[in-house]
Parts: structure tokens; C-alpha cells; sequence
């Protein structure tokens, strides 16, 4: 009988712990992302026990790069860029592709989203092209004042001048042809396609707290 108690005990508190430890992530999708850099990081979050919920632009599925169509399936958002309350989730990790360029870039939203993570301390991660919002979030005319001044980051090569000219992050390409992913306290970024992994490893870093 005292057996019994103990284990009910033993296995509540490692359900509580669990459930502590589970953090809420929100993914951000772009109509044409590439879509390694969302599913690899989708899966390594979901096998470590985190809730993920994918925000998109429009309430409709939204389609990886055409190169990509017949190997990956479209997404389903749960929610889309208007609906994100930063209250409830841990973190925001934005996966990059050409669609960055029109669904993340000049959208108001997403700049909203992504000050609001910064200033409330939270995890955010961004990979390859989206790195560039980091420039042009509540900057697009560049006479704002970037979201990630002076931190250091990394990012694909096309938004390089976005990040350096725009966003005046410490830039780092890291070695050409091994994934490359930087950490600078809450902020993730990775370079391109091939850190999509890392990146994901990287992000759960950070989420542990450790």
C-alpha cells in the first residue's frame, strides 16, 4: 500500500516536471518558405515535448518554394500573423524562404511580433532569409531603431546589407559550406538551409535555460 502511494507520488511529480518543462512555441510560415528550415525544426520541437503552433498570413494553405511542392506538403496555420498574442507562447522561430520577402518583410505584423518577443525577453529565433527582418522590423524607412542593434547575428547572404546597413548587427558569415547558426543570448539565428538542424539544436538550447 505505502509502494503504491509512493509511486502515484513519484509519477505525479514527473508529470508535473514534464509539463513544466514544455515550452510554447510559435513557428512563422511564409507563402514559398523553404521548407527544410520549418519541418526540421517542427519535428525536433515536437519530439522534445513542445508545444508548436504555426502562424501564416492568410487562413488558406500556404505553399513551400516551387521547387518543393511535390515533395512537402502545403501548411495550415492555426492562427495567422494578425491573431499572435506574445503572451502565450515562449518563443517565435521564423523559417525562411523567398516568401520572406512579401509575407514577412514590409508586413506590420510581423514586425509587431517579433519587437514585442525582443522586448518581453523571449526566445526568438530566425533562419536564412528571415534573418533580414531583424533590419527592417519598425524600420522600413531606416530612420527607425532596429530590434537587434549591435547583437550578433548571422543570415543568409541575399539580406546581408538589410542586417549590416539597415539593422547594424555584428554580422558573422561563419565558415562557407558547414551550418552555421549564432546565439546571442535570446536571439537564434542561422545562416541558410544547411543549419536547419543546428539551428533547431540551438533553439532548444536556449529554451532549456541552460
Amino acid at each position: 500500500m505505502k509502494f503504491t502511494a509512493l509511486f502515484l507520488t513519484l509519477m505525479t511529480s514527473m508529470a508535473c516536471l514534464a509539463k513544466t518543462d514544455s515550452k510554447k512555441i510559435l513557428m512563422m510560415v511564409s507563402e514559398g518558405f523553404y521548407a527544410p528550415e520549418y519541418y526540421v525544426p517542427l519535428e525536433a520541437f515536437k519530439e522534445a515535448g513542445h508545444t508548436v503552433t504555426t502562424a501564416t498570413k492568410y487562413p488558406r494553405p500556404t505553399k513551400p518554394d516551387e521547387r518543393q511542392v511535390s515533395s512537402y506538403p502545403a501548411v495550415m496555420g492555426d492562427i495567422t500573423f494578425k491573431g499572435i498574442n506574445v503572451d502565450d507562447y515562449d518563443a517565435i522561430v521564423f523559417a525562411g524562404g523567398n516568401g520572406a520577402w512579401e509575407d514577412f518583410f514590409p508586413n506590420e505584423d510581423v514586425h509587431k511580433a517579433l519587437a514585442n518577443f525582443m522586448h518581453e525577453g523571449k526566445v526568438v529565433a530566425l533562419l536564412c532569409s528571415s534573418t533580414g527582418l531583424l533590419g527592417v522590423a519598425n524600420n522600413l524607412s531606416g530612420t527607425g531603431h532596429p530590434v537587434a542593434q549591435g547583437r550578433r547575428v548571422t543570415g543568409y547572404k541575399r539580406v546581408k546589407g538589410l542586417l549590416v546597413q539597415m539593422g547594424r548587427v555584428n554580422y558573422s558569415a561563419g565558415e562557407e559550406d558547414k551550418p552555421y547558426v549564432v546565439v546571442d543570448g535570446n536571439l537564434v539565428t542561422g545562416r541558410d538551409p544547411f543549419s536547419s538542424e543546428l539551428f533547431a539544436q540551438k533553439v532548444l538550447y536556449v529554451l532549456s535555460g541552460k
